[in-house]
């Protein structure tokens, strides 16, 4: 049984609207304790860091966080907030359902780097446009507190899509000439496919079967758009899943190596110890709060 926090999206000011924003301050004024919680949400946060300094944790990663940086958390991954509240931010929150208005939005959300370097913490430096994306945040909140017509959705997404868009536009190079290629095409649905299928431990060349392409193809766009094979990042992807379940469920070890679809408990346990160096025991153990 899981023992993790799932929050769903929650209105606050706008009864209709599936995008909220709020400050950092005033979201940790609401549920104050739980935030410090490890909790998995179930929509798409985009947090601009105004003052302070602290750490945010996000599947294990401590994000150094301070004025001027950018970090965007997906769904399903598992985040929370420094205790010492050291830190502000605005914070815009939406549904993949209220953003896929058009083709045009269904597509960036599923190619955009932003969303998509997955393993890889998005967080970037919007020193030099913080004035922008200040004022596009401060236009949704007051498109949120007005009276709800047909316009409102439509004006909200066009708001955050623009905010989006100036997100991608400061990624690393390497990231921004990726957009919209082949290779990010090809990775994207490649990583939606292992979200289905992890547990079944598919070989890359099941992934490129299932994709129509050869397994060359299939790591030539990883080398170009990224720093690791394939491989690599199946086995990256199964060890946090790991660690999720070890950490933030009642399963036993056994029971988290069958839930993952290991057939056998001791080779999970070089697995897991292969790549972390620790023991799946030991590593509950140290991290379990």
């Amino acid at each position: 049984m899981e023992e993790l926090t799932k929050y769903n999206f929650l209105h606050t000011f706008n009864p209709v609207q599936r995008i909220n924003a709020t400050t950092v301050k005033e979201r940790l004024s609401r549920k104050p304790h739980q935030l410090f919680i490890p909790h998995r949400l179930d929509f798409y946060m985009v947090c601009l860091f105004t003052s302070g300094h602290g750490k945010h944790m996000v599947d294990f990663n401590e994000v150094d966080v301070s004025p001027g940086k950018m970090l965007i958390i997906t769904p399903g991954q598992i985040h929370s907030f420094d205790p010492s509240e050291g830190y502000d931010a605005n914070t815009v929150v939406f549904t993949a359902d209220f953003f896929n208005r058009t083709e045009l939005h269904q597509k960036f959300l599923s190619r955009s780097p932003l969303f998509n370097v997955a393993i890889k913490i998005s967080q970037f430096d919007i020193k030099k446009n913080m004035l922008e994306f200040n004022y596009l945040y401060n236009a949704i909140v007051k498109e949120l507190k007005s009276p709800v017509d047909q316009y409102q959705g439509d004006l909200l997404c066009n708001h955050l899509f623009t905010m989006l868009l100036m997100a991608e536009r400061l990624l690393e190079p390497e990231y921004k000439t990726a957009v919209m290629s082949r290779e990010i095409l090809l990775i994207s649905s490649f990583k939606s496919v292992v979200e289905k299928k992890l547990h079944e431990h598919w070989t890359v060349k099941q992934y490129a079967d299932y994709l129509n392409v050869s397994p060359r193809t299939l790591q030539n766009s990883f080398r170009n758009v990224t720093d690791i094979t394939p491989k690599e990042w199946l086995k990256d992807r199964l060890l946090l899943e790991i660690k999720r379940k070890l950490l933030f469920s009642t399963l036993t070890i056994s029971e988290v190596s069958y839930h993952l679809g290991f057939k056998d408990i001791s080779y999970f346990v070089r697995f897991f110890k292969k790549l972390s160096g620790i023991t799946p025991a030991y590593f509950r153990t140290k991290n379990r709060l």
